[in-house]
């Protein structure tokens, strides 16, 4: 096989298999209880909620925030494509609040089922799931883009 061939043929393998893992990639959707009454949220705030900075809903209630697995895919991308950030600068600031009293450390869930459980039954919860989920019983919100 000539290397121009070569060439050729590995080229397409390598845009067969990226169009393939892109077309897997899901979005990330954000859900809250049904007691949060809002459509959208900023990036800034969505960032001072998990960052543990803002810690109650423009209404007073108390905000409960989860997250899947901190060492799984979906929790790299909601904080990659949603916070900007990376898992460990997140947690690193979780670990620091956590120490210093002034908060608590979002609750890590195993699965999206959970996490879709537990925001239903607690009123100011929010979380995140892969856009390929259904969230019924749970209120999605989008991000506004700044």
């Amino acid at each position: 096989m000539s290397a121009r061939l070569w060439v050729v043929v590995v080229a397409v393998v390598f845009t067969v298999i990226s169009v393939h893992l892109r077309a897997e990639d899901t979005s990330i959707v954000l859900v809250v209880n049904d007691s949060v009454e809002i459509e959208q949220i900023s990036i800034d705030s969505l960032r001072a909620i998990y960052s543990l900075r803002q810690l109650s809903w423009p209404d007073g209630a108390e905000v409960t925030t989860f997250v899947l697995g901190i060492d799984g895919d979906a929790h790299r991308q909601f904080c990659r494509d949603l916070l900007k950030v990376y898992p460990h600068q997140l947690k690193k600031g979780w670990d620091r609040m956590e120490y210093t009293g002034r908060a608590r450390v979002p609750q890590i869930v195993q699965s999206e089922q959970i996490l879709l459980d537990l925001v239903k039954q607690i009123p100011g919860a929010i979380g995140y799931v892969r856009g390929d989920v259904e969230t019924p019983n749970v209120h999605v919100i989008s991000v506004l883009e700044e």
